[in-house]
């Protein structure tokens, strides 16, 4: 059987967790990576896939995808690796996603490839994972409530097959907020190395219809996140993928994403004080930091909460989505994704947000159903 879905980067963390997502669904795919050694380890224990070695190398990576329908790109950093994979993919004729939802990445490729995305009849769908989908979906999702959107249309088949007009076209929102509360936060080596690399750029917020440069945790909220996430938290700004998402498909004034990683007021603002030196601190000093590695089973304890919040006069909705060990549910999210566009006749084509490719409601309940989350809606 012909792989349909190339996953590149497939012995990572993330990686090998979508491989196995994919092997227990049954799909056709091919793991793919640089290391010959570490692609025929992994074969071992997937040996239903097809191995592919390919550098980054664009001809190497054509050829690693020929065939394909989708690529899923595990492989990272993504402002190194990202791009000539996506350039690859294309070439391939196969639709992209990556599971980074890294903000500079995803407005530096919806800037470059939206008309070379469209004109090939492919999708790219950078931030298919935690970091992204959820609070993309989730925000689409109570935009609809606040909209009257009729239910045929949020309860319609998953996967769109003609472009939706924007949410709130008509009277925009006045703010779209999308929260990402943490307990027991653990990071792959990867994920420290970009939180202190974000913490050196200035991010993205969606402010008077456009995107404007705002400085790491310059703004601070208190949402309540439930009581199993402690209620009440503290959250400041940090540069999410949704913000570039988001204002795609919701006509909103504003767009912003917040980030709590403790329930302690005074630890909350001891580190958002950091976020806010860091910058002042020399690029190369952060540079020599040596990560932790933690064990596999050390992510398991990690839980979260993504909380959408829209407002409309004196309207508003919130949707809360909780789960844990996000880089579990972040392969659920882009092997099912993955198999959704493998298998799929027709649709919106170019740089698209998942809300853009995937009626939002049906998405969230059938990837909370594969990953063990919540759904909270609230609608006012």
């Amino acid at each position: 059987m012909t792989a349909e879905i190339v996953v590149y980067g497939a012995t990572g963390l993330v990686g090998r967790r979508v491989c196995h997502e994919l092997d227990a669904a049954g799909a056709a795919f091919a793991i793919a990576g640089r290391s010959k050694e570490r692609i025929a380890a992994l074969a071992a224990e997937l040996p239903a896939a097809e191995q592919r070695i390919a550098t980054v190398a664009e001809s190497a990576l054509v050829r690693a995808f020929a065939g394909a329908r989708v690529i899923v790109n595990c492989a990272g950093p993504l402002d190194e690796i990202g791009e000539p994979v996506l350039v690859a993919a294309l070439a391939a004729g196969a639709h992209y996603l990556d599971l980074g939802g890294d903000q500079r990445f995803m407005h530096a490729m919806l800037e470059r490839h939206e008309s070379s995305t469209r004109r090939a009849g492919l999708v790219a769908m950078p931030g298919a994972a935690l970091n992204c989908a959820i609070g993309d979906w989730a925000a689409a999702w109570a935009a609809q409530h606040v909209c009257g959107t009729p239910a045929s249309e949020i309860e319609g088949d998953v996967l769109r097959t003609e472009p939706a007009a924007p949410l709130g076209a008509d009277r925009p929102f006045d703010d779209v907020s999308i929260s990402y509360i943490y307990d027991d936060l653990v990071l792959s080596p990867a994920g420290q190395r970009a939180v202190f690399a974000n913490l050196h750029e200035r991010g993205l917020a969606w402010r008077r219809d456009r995107w404007e440069p705002v400085a790491p945790a310059s703004e601070r909220r208190r949402i309540n996140a439930g009581v199993a996430m402690g209620g009440e938290r503290d959250v400041a700004s940090f540069p999410g993928g949704d913000v570039i998402t988001v204002p795609r498909h919701i006509a909103t004034r504003a767009a912003q994403t917040f980030v709590s990683t403790t329930r302690h007021r005074a630890a909350s603002t001891a580190l958002r004080l950091l976020a806010r030196a860091m910058p002042l601190v020399p690029k190369r000093a952060t540079e020599l930091l040596v990560p932790y590695t933690p064990k596999d089973y050390e992510y398991e304890r990690t839980r979260f909460a993504v909380v959408a919040q829209v407002r409309r006069g004196f309207s508003g909705a919130q949707i809360v989505v909780g789960g844990g060990d996000q880089y579990l549910t972040s392969a659920v999210i882009a092997a099912w994704v993955a198999r959704q566009l493998a298998a799929r006749s027709a649709g919106p084509v170019g740089m698209r947000a998942p809300s853009e490719l995937f009626r939002p409601a049906p998405a969230l309940r059938e990837i909370a159903a594969a990953a063990g989350m919540t759904l909270e809606p609230s609608f006012a």
